[in-house]
């Protein structure tokens, strides 16, 4: 069975958490982390994209000129593609590019993305983010001295933290995320994960099968 040291922000043992083996020892499996981040950038195309055709072009609908004697080419209306201002042929129109992926594949992606992380270290669980001050520093030194994650990272509380979502929006390295509301972006995004332990318990508790 998995388990995971819960620390302070000096990197002090507190405890020692257990942790389900159907979500925390889920096997790596490539083809779910793929599918499901093109399933999530999908979704998130906008999609408005639109080209006029001839019935949107302005123009009119008369014949510019007579059919035969003129020894110039057979046309029709101005609004032709062929001409310049012309209607576009078979141009992209506005469409939803998003696709049913199913749920039990993206909860074993998350699954998959999460146990990864903490084989490899990279998960460290926080007593708490009882930040006394919503200052950008005071965070960055915490993360940098006292738990030791220089790269980039994930901080996933359980609820809103207001202190802590401010002292974290100006630093470009550290971002936050309400731990139900993870995205597999999210994580793979990441080098490290810094969870709340209320926040680990209560996503154990989900992900389980």
């Amino acid at each position: 069975m998995p388990e995971i040291s819960v620390q302070n922000w000096k990197k002090e043992t507190l405890r020692t958490l257990e942790l389900d083996e159907r979500v925390f020892d889920y096997p790596l499996k490539k083809h779910l982390l793929y599918g499901a981040v093109l399933a999530y950038q999908a979704a998130g195309r906008r999609g408005t994209h639109a080209t006029k055709n001839r019935k949107n072009v302005s123009g009119g609908t008369k014949k510019v000129w007579r059919q035969k004697g003129t020894g110039r080419a057979r046309v029709g209306d101005n609004r032709s593609p062929l001409w310049r201002h012309g209607g576009t042929v078979h141009g992209p129109q506005p469409r939803d590019y998003s696709w049913d992926f199913p749920k039990k594949m993206r909860r074993n992606a998350l699954r998959s993305a999460l146990s990864d992380k903490l084989r490899q270290g990279k998960t460290v669980c926080v007593e708490a983010f009882d930040l006394e001050s919503h200052r950008t520093r005071p965070l960055d030194d915490a993360l940098r001295g006292g738990l030791g994650v220089e790269r980039k990272a994930l901080l996933l509380p359980l609820e809103n933290e207001h202190n802590l979502e401010v002292a974290a929006r100006n630093n470009p390295r550290v971002s936050v995320v309400r731990a139900l509301g993870v995205s597999i972006i999210d994580l793979l995004d990441c080098d490290t994960i810094v969870i709340s332990e209320e926040a680990l318990k209560r996503l154990n508790e989900v992900l389980a099968p």
